[in-house]
C-alpha cells in the first residue's frame, strides 16, 4: 500500500507541466452512456497543483475510491478543471455516551479501521459534535485482515508469556500493591481489542503510589507517549516495575529506593481520564501478569 500511494503521488506530482498535452475528459458524457451510480457526494473541479494523493488527503477519501468511482486509467493522471466525483462517505455524529468501540459496534466495523480513517492518535478522546467518517465494507475486510493477523501475534506472545511465566521462580521477588484502589483493566486482550501489559488501579487524584520492591530509579520522566508522569524501578535479578499516570513525582533517576517508599502520587496525566496508576512488572522486556506476583 505504501508503495502504491508513492507510486501515484509521483506520476501525479508534475501534472501542471503536462496537462496540456492531454485531452479532458468529459464525464457528463461519459455517464450517458455508462449509466453511472450516483455513489458520489459532489463534483470536485481539480485545482492547478492537484493530485489524487492530495486530494484524498484534503476528503479523507482513500485514493481507490477515487480512482474506481471516477474510473481513473493509468497512469492516473487528472488535470486542471477536470470534474471529478467524490465518493459518497457515511459519515457519524458524535454523541454524549459514545465511544469508539460503542460506534464501531453500531456501524459492524470495528475501533482499528474506525481510527486509523479518521487519523485518531488516542482513540479514548474523541469530541462531542465530532463527525466520524465510518469505513466502506472492503475497508472493513482489510480491517479485518489486520485484526486476525493481530490475533495470531496476540496468541503467539500469550503462549511466549505463558512459558517464559512457568520457568519464572516466583520465589525471587514479593512485589507488594504499589496504591490502594480499585482493578479496573487486567493484563492482557480486552473485549476492544486492545492489549494491556500491565493493569490499571483506580484510586484517588493525589493518593500515595509506593515502590512496590527495593531497587533503583532507572527512569523518571513524562518523554514516553500516552503514559504521563512515568517512573521505572530495576530490582534485583533483572526484574523492571513501571508506575505510570501519575500526578506527582517524588523521585529523580539514579536514586535507590525501599519496598512501601513513597515515590509519587495517583494522577490522570497521559491518555486516560480519570485518575490511576497503570501498573507494570518485567522480567527483563518481557511483561508479566502482575496479579501472579503481587
Amino acid at each position: 500500500m505504501k508503495y502504491f500511494v508513492l507510486f501515484i503521488f509521483l506520476l501525479t506530482s508534475c501534472e501542471s507541466y503536462l496537462y496540456n498535452d492531454y485531452k479532458i475528459i468529459n464525464f457528463e458524457s461519459r455517464d450517458k452512456k455508462s449509466k453511472r451510480s450516483t455513489s458520489y457526494k459532489e463534483r470536485y473541479s481539480v485545482k492547478k497543483g492537484d493530485n489524487l494523493f492530495s486530494i484524498s488527503r484534503k476528503f479523507r477519501i482513500s485514493i481507490q475510491e477515487i480512482i474506481k468511482v471516477n474510473k481513473i486509467k493509468e497512469p492516473y493522471k487528472i488535470y486542471p478543471k477536470q470534474l471529478i466525483y467524490l465518493p459518497l462517505m457515511q459519515t457519524h455524529k458524535v454523541k454524549k455516551g459514545d465511544t469508539l468501540y460503542s460506534i464501531s459496534r453500531n456501524y459492524g466495523t470495528n475501533v482499528f479501521s474506525l481510527a486509523k480513517l479518521n487519523n485518531i492518535l488516542n482513540v479514548n478522546n474523541i469530541s462531542i459534535g465530532e463527525n466520524l467518517i465510518i469505513p466502506k465494507k472492503n475497508e472493513k475486510k482489510i480491517s479485518q485482515e489486520i485484526k486476525k493477523k493481530w490475533n495470531r501475534e496476540y496468541v503467539k506472545k500469550k503462549k511466549k508469556t505463558s512459558k517464559n511465566s512457568k520457568t519464572i521462580n516466583k520465589s525471587i521477588s514479593k512485589f507488594i500493591w504499589p496504591v490502594k484502589g480499585k482493578l479496573i483493566s487486567k493484563y492482557g486482550k480486552s473485549e476492544e481489542g486492545f492489549y494491556n501489559d500491565g493493569i490499571n488501579i483506580v484510586s484517588q487524584k493525589g493518593a500515595e503510589v509506593i515502590s512496590s520492591e527495593d531497587g533503583k530509579v532507572i527512569y523518571s520522566g513524562n518523554e514516553i507517549p500516552g503514559y504521563g508522569n512515568l517512573i521505572l524501578i530495576k530490582h534485583s535479578k533483572n526484574w523492571i516495575t513501571a508506575y505510570a499516570h501519575l500526578s506527582e513525582v517524588f523521585i529523580e533517576k539514579g536514586r535507590l529506593v525501599k519496598k512501601g517508599q513513597k515515590i509519587g502520587s495517583v494522577g490522570s496525566t497521559g491518555n486516560v481520564r480519570s485518575p490511576q496508576l497503570h501498573f507494570e512488572i518485567r522480567k527483563g522486556k518481557e511483561a508479566v501478569d502482575p496479579l501472579e506476583f503481587l
